[in-house]
């Protein structure tokens, strides 16, 4: 009886200590960016999977201020969150704004945790992690990234009276692809087209980086935004539309298409597009049987073919009150946290009756080659896996924007330029001489600032 007492009291004591000594809470992450409650997207398993294999941080997905959900932030609220002293932890960015954040002061470098950690960066796509470098530093880790093929409806182009398995390779083939698939109605009213420009996701950097343009100076300083090849290449651009019966026309056609089920492409009003490669996505989706295939953009003649790819990053705001532990968030997300991210999105897509689940484009190359093995490698349709093969190639000869303190406002007057140019109230060198005066007036501000301050 007495030992069961004594027992007894020792069990009480030892559950008392217990008691009396703190559990240690894990390291609370917030990262703005992530959405557990979009359907389909995989991000809760993604999330349920990082807590699950840290037992010391705990990543905490926070509905951005001021806007509705789990949104991505915008400037204005991440900066001014930095400045009331109160940032997340981490940050989802656009990685082409990278350096203007960074130059402002308003992220934190990485480079004393790549080091600590003894991080191989390397196995990253090349532009994806110079996009994040600037004065010297790296300022985030990439997640994800695109292609922009050219792809062409092969029914399209047996109806033409063109070779369906070779697409066109330069830009007078583009032309003359064009003129043989377009056709009209007895008012001159579009029926089919075959290119349009400005259609699906090109932007004036496709032309320019194919025509072998340069929008910067090696040192950034210095823009040339009006140098002869971007003029040339807005001049091809210009040229197209007008061949086709201008802007206006082109547009008004345009206007009619539908998305997702009745996408120009898959119903035959369009024979080609340049369009970025998770298009692959949705053709499978709605018509799985559609035949197709995907290259890369023509060239001018002589030139090599090429193309432009964005993405984003998850990167780490100044004033991060928790910045060791962030790191090995995003260094997670970017490397595994894909694996269950797709996992959960796949099974979605699956339950729904989609015969393929095809994976986005991750930055980190071991990543890209497990989703190539795990969902890419088994589609029994060959005309879908060729395709999404292309997109995924094509990131061996694709380019990124580059890196500026003033990407955003080179990207808008880019833009401008464009619409001034395809509607006429410009020439194309006009256009771009006026881009460039305000791209050059605003680098020179900066860089005065900038080599004052340091």
């Amino acid at each position: 009886m007495k030992r069961t007492v004594g027992l007894l009291l020792v069990v009480v004591a030892l559950a008392a200590l217990m008691l009396s000594v703190p559990i240690q809470a894990k390291t609370q992450v917030i990262v703005w960016g992530i959405n557990p409650l979009q359907v389909g997207s995989g991000n809760k398993e993604m999330i349920d999977a990082f807590n699950a294999s840290h037992p010391d941080i705990e990543l905490v997905p926070q509905s951005t201020p001021g806007t509705g959900g789990y949104a991505t932030q915008d400037v204005a609220k991440l900066l001014a969150a930095i400045a009331s002293g109160n940032p997340p932890d981490v940050t989802w960015l656009d990685r082409f704004t990278a350096a203007q954040f960074a130059s402002r002061g308003a992220l934190m470098a990485i480079d004393q945790f790549i080091e600590i950690h003894n991080f191989d960066v390397s196995g990253y796509v090349d532009y994806t992690i110079d996009e994040l470098r600037f004065d010297g530093q790296l300022w985030g880790l990439p997640w994800d990234t695109d292609t922009r093929p050219l792809y062409w409806n092969k029914d399209v182009f047996r109806d033409a009276g063109l070779d369906p398995e070779v697409p066109p390779k330069t830009w007078d083939e583009l032309i003359a692809y064009t003129q043989k698939i377009t056709r009209v109605d007895d008012e001159g009213k579009f029926e089919r087209i075959g290119y349009i420009p400005g259609y699906g996701n090109t932007w004036l950097y496709l032309y320019a980086y194919a025509n072998g343009a340069k929008v910067l100076s090696d040192d950034g300083r210095t823009s040339l935004v009006n140098a002869p090849e971007m003029v040339e290449a807005l001049q091809f651009v210009v040229d197209f539309y007008e061949m086709l019966g201008g802007a206006e026309k082109v547009n008004a056609y345009q206007s009619t298409f539908q998305g997702e089920a009745n996408n120009p492409f898959l119903t035959g009003l369009v024979g080609m597009l340049v369009t970025v490669n998770n298009a692959t996505q949705t053709y499978a989706r709605y018509k799985p049987d559609l035949d197709y295939g995907a290259a890369l953009p023509p060239a001018p003649a002589g030139k090599p073919q090429t193309t432009w790819s964005g993405g984003w990053s998850y990167a780490i705001p100044k004033g991060a009150k928790n910045a060791e532990a962030a790191f090995e968030v995003i260094r997670w997300l970017t490397t595994e946290g894909p694996k269950p991210k797709e996992r959960g999105a796949a099974a979605y897509t699956l339950e729904r009756g989609s015969q393929y689940h095809i994976p986005f484009p991750y930055a980190y190359t071991p990543t890209n080659d497990y989703m190539i093995e795990e969902y890419v490698a088994s589609i029994d349709n060959t005309v879908v896996r060729e395709a999404v093969m292309g997109g995924l190639n094509a990131i061996e000869h694709s380019q990124a924007r580059p890196v500026s303190p003033v990407g955003e406002v080179l990207w808008v007057e880019l833009a401008r330029a464009n619409d001034r140019a395809i509607y006429g109230e410009m020439t194309p060198q006009q256009a771009l001489d006026y881009a460039h005066r305000v791209v050059q007036r605003e680098l020179d501000r900066f860089w005065q600032r900038y080599d004052q301050e340091n």
